[in-house]
């Protein structure tokens, strides 16, 4: 009898310690899922934190902190027949938008070739031009951040000298820097304004940046619209596909222009 109380008790204190060891076992199993999961809600919460963070370093274009250029609407600025910015818009006239970043060669030569026949339909009340000022090439510029500094330039121009805005674009154009460079300092874009018949007042409050912040809203407005590089060009809002209207051959984009706007092309040449 002994013996079997002997082993009887053996065998219940084998299965306590079985069974502490399992409760063991799976408090260890517990501690190391809870321990996983809170790592990643953690990971997760710290992704969204850096999401939020990261989007909150760029401003909405209404943001107060972000303050625009008088009349910027979209992060575009108009210019209608008067060719002073936001104002002679015409009604009912074919909308041409152009994101241009004024480091872009390619934007440049957009220009050359169109510049004309843009001035032309836009002072007949065809078109009314918005032009976006972007920047999408401070890398080019060899951490000067030309792009940004020289679209600040054009937001003060429009916002407190209007009648210069489009000069002073064509004159930044006429100058512009070579990409990989360290480009034109603060001092050489108010230069090349003045020249453009930009007040000396004005063009010196260019290195304050005001517009730095807006600049950079309207960049990510632009990507939102569907810029995907510059020149962008778009006609009512809806992007111009250069394989289908190549505004890159001189007459290509008018024509198009004055067919949608039902002017005369003959009668307008």
């Amino acid at each position: 009898m002994a013996n079997n109380k002997d082993n009887s008790a053996d065998a219940r204190a084998a299965a306590k310690a079985k069974a502490q060891q399992q409760v063991k076992s799976g408090e260890r199993r517990t501690t190391v899922i809870i321990v996983a999961v809170s790592l990643v809600v953690i990971a997760a919460f710290a992704g969204i934190v850096y999401f939020i963070v990261n989007s909150s370093k760029v401003p909405a274009l209404a943001d107060a902190h972000a303050p625009a250029p008088a009349e910027a609407t979209t992060g575009g600025i108009p210019v209608g027949a008067t060719g002073v910015a936001g104002e002679g818009l015409t009604d009912g006239a074919v909308r041409l938008d152009i994101y241009i970043d004024l480091m872009c060669p390619v934007c440049n030569q957009f220009e050359q070739i169109n510049g004309a026949d843009i001035d032309e339909l836009r002072e007949a009340g065809t078109i009314n031009v918005y032009y976006h000022p972007i920047s999408i090439l401070d890398r080019a510029s060899m951490g000067t951040e030309y792009s940004t500094r020289a679209a600040n330039a054009v937001g003060v121009v429009a916002d407190q000298d209007p009648s210069h805005f489009l000069d002073v674009i064509a004159a930044l154009y006429a100058n512009q820097p070579e990409e990989n460079t360290t480009a034109l300092s603060d001092d050489e874009i108010a230069a090349v304004a003045i020249g453009a018949g930009v007040p000396a007042d004005v063009a010196n409050s260019f290195a304050k940046g005001e517009f730095t912040k807006w600049v950079t809203a309207a960049t990510q407005q632009a990507s939102i619209d569907g810029m995907q590089g510059t020149p962008t060009v778009m006609v009512n809002r809806e992007i111009l596909d250069p394989n289908q209207v190549n505004y890159f051959t001189p007459g290509t984009l008018k024509a198009y222009l004055e067919q949608l706007g039902g002017t005369d092309s003959s009668a307008s040449s």
